[in-house]
């Protein structure tokens, strides 16, 4: 049995790193995205004064200002709807491997 554990615990961790790091590759296709460029076309689509107010307010923090936002908005809006519609894709994915029963859970290796 100890053995049996010293074979499957290594195969778990690493089938949950290979999924782990899938999910975090960039979406192929994507432009990469910030965390501050996807919160600045999250406050494009409310009101401009709070869309500048959060730009000046974080330009020391995370570098751009005003004038970036203007000539790159569109690129980056494009670049977070494209991750999302990648990141939606695979969840349908991963959950269509598990309801075929297709998935390395830890579960599922210790009832077998």
């Amino acid at each position: 049995m100890n053995a049996l554990k010293t074979v499957i615990s290594p195969v778990i961790a690493l089938a949950g790193a290979v999924l782990v790091s899938g999910s975090a590759q960039a979406a192929p296709g994507c432009d990469s995205v910030s965390p501050f460029q996807r919160s600045v076309v999250e406050h494009a689509d409310g009101d401009v004064g709070a869309l500048r107010a959060y730009v000046v307010r974080n330009t020391m923090t995370h570098g751009g200002d005003m004038w970036e936002v203007q000539r790159k908005l569109d690129q980056w809006r494009s670049a977070v709807e494209c991750r999302k519609f990648a990141e939606a894709a695979a969840a349908a994915k991963e959950a269509e491997v598990a309801r075929s029963g297709g998935t390395t859970a830890p579960s599922d290796v210790a009832q077998r």
